[in-house]
């Protein structure tokens, strides 16, 4: 996965930080649902190369998202709670899948954690913003903003609201 840490970055400032969330974990969730389903070495091995390539692709998506997200005024303790909310839900990872395999099996613990991966691409896809002030100037005109991430204001309006 460290070959692709920076075609994964060079996608996310040109295309957008959706371009790599979402397929990184669509493609993580579903090698976490389909790893129970292995029965030989090979098919493990298959499972292990797909879970590195999304990793690699969406290596340090979730750093980005908050140094977008981040007010510039407190960027330091803004990103400080970010990381400890990130690092709690690596600390919870190995609970869900004991809660999984307590309740039922190992392959069910495993098949959650896919399942929440799968969920996580849908939340990326709902709640994260379409655009960002760090993205390049061809997404930052689409979204209607200047090349210094304002609002662009368009020469010829008077200001008057139509009638």
């Amino acid at each position: 996965d460290l070959l692709l840490f920076y075609p994964g970055g060079k996608l996310m400032d040109r295309r957008g930080r959706l371009w790599v969330g979402i397929p990184a974990m669509l493609v993580l969730g579903s090698a976490l649902v389909a790893l129970p389903f292995t029965h030989s070495l090979g098919g493990l091995i298959v499972v292990a190369i797909v879970m590195g390539l999304g990793n690699g692709i969406g290596s340090g998506i979730l750093m980005t998202l908050g140094a977008d997200a981040a007010p510039p005024a407190i960027r330091s303790q803004f990103l400080g709670v970010w990381r400890l909310i990130q690092d709690s839900g690596y600390a919870a990872g190995p609970f869900v899948v004991s809660a999984g395999a307590a309740l039922g099996s190992l392959a069910a613990g495993i098949v959650g954690i896919g399942a929440v991966g799968l969920a996580g691409a849908g939340a990326l896809a709902r709640w994260v913003p379409r655009w960002t002030v760090h993205a390049n100037r061809t997404t930052r005109r689409r979204a209607g903003l200047s090349d210094d991430g304002r609002e662009r204001v368009d020469p010829d309006d008077d200001g008057a609201t139509p009638r």
